[in-house]
């Protein structure tokens, strides 16, 4: 069995920088399609502060075209393959709604799957990928249908218990659980305000906290439409996570901009209790 990456730190949440290998991601679709793209982002990233690279090679952008199995395996295996090759010690995640896919990109050199739909139903094929690899799992909340706002959080926690119950039951270790609120994904702005302002009694459930809400539209009611602004709110965010202990991995477009401000945030917070 494989090393287990390094999931948290004591000091600050985690970098995972995010490397989308579609044509039609919601901000950066097309520009990293080519290998060359690819690995001088890749690059970057690291050099920037990233401590996880987040490769996903089908859009999950509401409304987004479905990606065929194979087309997903075309871009997401070269791709998982050529990364661990220039970089053999950073964490690979590897961004996918289907348990055939992380199966094949653990084979690959994938250290984590991040399951975008974490769909508990019929064992959870996804989670028993995780467990016949041997890697961590992050489990994302993710709805369908509005839920009433009254009823929103309790049920939100209630619902992460069953999908943390679930994955223990397909064999995942304890301690390759990492839960991501899932912020955007059937929620209102209102609700996913709630999940950034309570992400700490999420992990008080007792496992790593994965915050994404990089350039997210929940942002545009406060900031507009462009992504640079919303890289400004998406900092804010993760200052406030960083404030409240409240996140283990910030997973983020731009890294070198919001390791800075995840720098800054803990250098004043630590000034500030000693």
């Amino acid at each position: 069995m494989r090393k287990k990456p390094k999931i948290c730190s004591a000091s600050a949440p985690l970098i995972m920088g995010i490397l989308n290998v579609t044509p039609d991601s919601f901000s950066d679709g097309g520009l990293y399609l080519s290998p060359s793209a690819m690995l001088e982002r890749a690059r970057a990233m690291v050099r920037d502060g990233a401590g996880i690279i987040d490769i996903g090679a089908e859009s999950t952008r509401p409304g987004g075209a479905e990606t065929g199995e194979g087309e997903e395996l075309s871009r997401l295996i070269p791709a998982i393959r050529a990364v661990r090759a220039e970089f053999p010690d950073v964490p690979i995640s590897a961004d996918t709604r289907r348990p055939s896919v992380a199966a094949r990109a653990a084979e690959a050199g994938a250290d984590i799957i991040n399951d975008v739909v974490s769909d508990i139903s019929g064992g959870y094929p996804m989670a028993k990928a995780a467990a016949e690899a041997g890697i961590p799992l992050v489990i994302t909340h993710n709805i369908r249908g509005i839920q009433k706002e009254g009823d929103f959080f309790e049920n939100f926690i209630s619902d992460m218990r069953s999908r943390v119950a679930a994955a223990l039951a397909a064999g995942v270790e304890r301690d390759c659980v990492i839960l991501d609120p899932g912020i955007g994904f059937g929620k209102t702005p209102r609700q996913n305000a709630e999940l950034v302002a309570r992400l700490a009694e999420l992990r008080a459930l007792g496992f790593p906290v994965l915050l994404g809400v990089s350039r997210k539209s929940m942002f545009s009611p406060i900031v507009g439409d462009d992504f640079s602004d919303r890289d400004d709110a998406t900092m804010a965010a993760g200052v406030f996570a960083v404030l409240q202990n409240s996140a283990d991995i910030l997973r983020v477009h731009d890294v070198k901009r919001n390791a800075n401000a995840v720098k800054t945030a803990v250098a004043l917070k630590n000034l500030w209790t000693k």
